[in-house]
Parts: structure tokens; C-alpha cells; sequence
């Protein structure tokens, strides 16, 4: 009965997303959906750019190879690709943001500077990265004077990924400040430079630690795992609540690309507009859990037959 009323819930959220979607091709609608567009901007989440080792969730990983597809695309359609501080500087000024990109690496792997900050140079843009404070240095991870020179000589922005990774909406309430706190004073210490912005580790959060964060004036934003884009008023009203979107290898090449940045703008859309996108994601990244639990087990185990 649990199972059936879970199917139950799913499928009604997905007509309310079609239903949206269907919007989407009244001209009056379309005609909004696109003046959104021209306001919004997405953002999207990388971890590894390289193959996947052994025994890591592809989820992880982006091929260096079809990262460099990714970057052609975006110079190819247009896109400007901005730091997150840069991006919510210009909503906030009310500047023209059409076409504007963030794009985001967590966790701080060693490939983020050996291979996405070069290739990032080549084409003239610009990412953030979110380092988790105790991994800096560590072999795999980046390390202080390869972050610091990304920032001032390549125009990165730097940020925090939390102390230790742990999810802080299960963390004693105790242990907050230094989860939050401590990363931006170490990274003030070892690069001369003081960062705005924390990426919340599984994009996990709750009231107290938005509280804890503004605590410290220097913070001017953080990223959630809510769906969607950032506009004025998301960056006005809820900075520490960002939208982003993960960008996973689904084996179509470019099309995924694209449709994940369609996906970010007609989620942006809806949720404008009043939909539960929130609670639709919530719902399909278990139903992607369990898909991927299932096939996984069927490898290792055959069908039965």
C-alpha cells in the first residue's frame, strides 16, 4: 500500500510538471517563459573532470573529453560563462544576464586544476570552485598555492565545500561554526583572500545553519540542491538558498547538455510560477536511487533467469 501510494504521489507530481511544460507552448506563455530566461541564470555542478575510478559512482565524474564538448556548446550558443560572486553582482545591480552561466566544481579534486582550470583558460571562462577545508593538500585534492593562483591570476573564485563534507542538517548545532566558520578563516590564512560563498555538501541545509552562516557578514551566498535558476529575487530574498543543478554522464553525449540546461530553465519557470519543483526532484531522485540500486544489482547478480 506505502508502494502504491509513493507511485500514486509521482505520478500526479509529473502531470503537474507536464501540465507546466504544456504551458510552455501557449504563445502568451512562451512569450513569459522567454523574457524569464533573458533574467535568470543557471547554475551547474561538476565533482571529477576524469574517468571514473575504480569503485566511484559515475555521478562523480565528467570525462575531459565531453567536458571540452560542454565549453564548445556554451561558446557556441553564446553563454558567458561567470563566477557565482560575479553572477549575483549582476542580478543584484539589475544588469543584463541573458545567457549568463555559473559553473560550479565541489569537494576540490586535483583535476580541477590540472584539467578544468586550463581548459577553462582556454576558452575564457570563468568557474568557482568549492574546496572542502581538511581535504586541501591531501593527495588527489587540490592544494593552497594552486588555489591561490587560480584565483588571482586566472580570476577563479574559490569557495567553501564545508569543513569535513559531513551533510550539516545532521550536525550537532555545536559543531556548526566550525564547519561553516573555519574553512573561510584557514583559506584567509594560507591565500591572502577572503571567500563569499559555501556550497552545502549533498546541497543539505536547514534553518540553523543558514543562521549559523549569517552569523558572518563575508558569506553572501550559498548553494542549495533545490532545482532551477537563480534571478533577482532568489538572490534578494534567499541567498543562501541558491539554485543548482548536477551534471551527470548519461551516455547521450552533448544532448544531455542540453537538455540539462533546458531543464534548468523550465524548472526555474515553474517554480516561479508556483510549482512544487522541490518536492517533483525530491521524488525522482529516488525514483533514479532505486532505478540505479536495481540495474546495479542485476549486473552483479543476473536476472534469475
Amino acid at each position: 500500500m506505502r508502494i502504491i501510494k509513493r507511485l500514486l504521489q509521482v505520478i500526479l507530481l509529473l502531470l503537474i510538471v507536464l501540465a507546466g511544460a504544456l504551458f510552455l507552448f501557449r504563445e502568451d506563455i512562451r512569450a513569459d517563459y522567454e523574457a524569464y530566461r533573458k533574467t535568470a541564470v543557471p547554475a551547474l555542478m561538476y565533482h571529477s573532470i576524469s574517468t571514473v575510478p575504480p569503485r566511484w559512482s559515475k555521478d562523480m565524474c565528467i570525462e575531459p573529453g565531453l567536458f571540452r564538448q560542454q565549453l564548445q556548446y556554451l561558446k557556441d550558443h553564446g553563454y558567458k560563462v561567470i563566477t557565482a560572486s560575479e553572477a549575483r553582482r549582476r542580478l543584484l545591480a539589475g544588469e543584463d544576464v541573458e545567457r549568463n552561466i555559473v559553473l560550479t566544481f565541489d569537494d576540490g579534486y586535483a583535476n580541477n586544476y590540472t584539467v578544468a582550470y586550463p581548459m577553462l583558460k582556454e576558452y575564457g571562462f570563468k568557474g568557482t570552485f568549492f574546496a572542502i577545508g581538511k581535504k586541501v593538500g591531501e593527495p588527489g585534492y587540490m592544494t593552497y598555492p594552486q588555489m591561490k593562483e587560480m584565483h588571482f591570476k586566472g580570476k577563479m573564485e574559490i569557495g567553501s565545500h564545508s569543513m569535513s563534507h559531513d551533510p550539516l542538517d545532521v550536525i550537532e548545532p555545536g559543531y556548526l561554526p566550525w564547519e561553516i566558520y573555519q574553512p573561510m578563516n584557514l583559506f584567509s590564512d594560507e591565500m591572502n583572500f577572503y571567500i563569499h560563498g559555501i556550497a552545502y555538501p549533498n546541497g543539505a541545509y536547514n534553518d540553523a545553519v543558514i543562521a549559523e552562516i549569517r552569523k558572518y557578514p563575508r558569506f553572501h551566498y550559498a548553494f542549495s540542491g533545490r532545482p532551477g535558476c537563480n534571478t533577482r529575487e532568489i538572490v534578494e530574498r534567499t541567498p543562501f538558498q541558491l539554485r543548482r543543478v548536477g551534471v551527470y554522464d548519461r551516455g547521450h553525449g552533448i544532448d544531455d547538455f542540453e537538455s540539462l540546461l533546458r531543464k534548468c530553465y523550465i524548472e526555474g519557470y515553474l517554480d516561479s510560477k508556483g510549482f512544487p519543483v522541490d518536492r517533483i526532484q525530491a521524488l525522482r531522485d529516488k525514483v533514479d536511487m532505486v532505478r540505479r540500486k536495481l540495474a546495479k544489482e542485476e549486473q552483479l547478480y543476473g536476472t534469475g533467469k
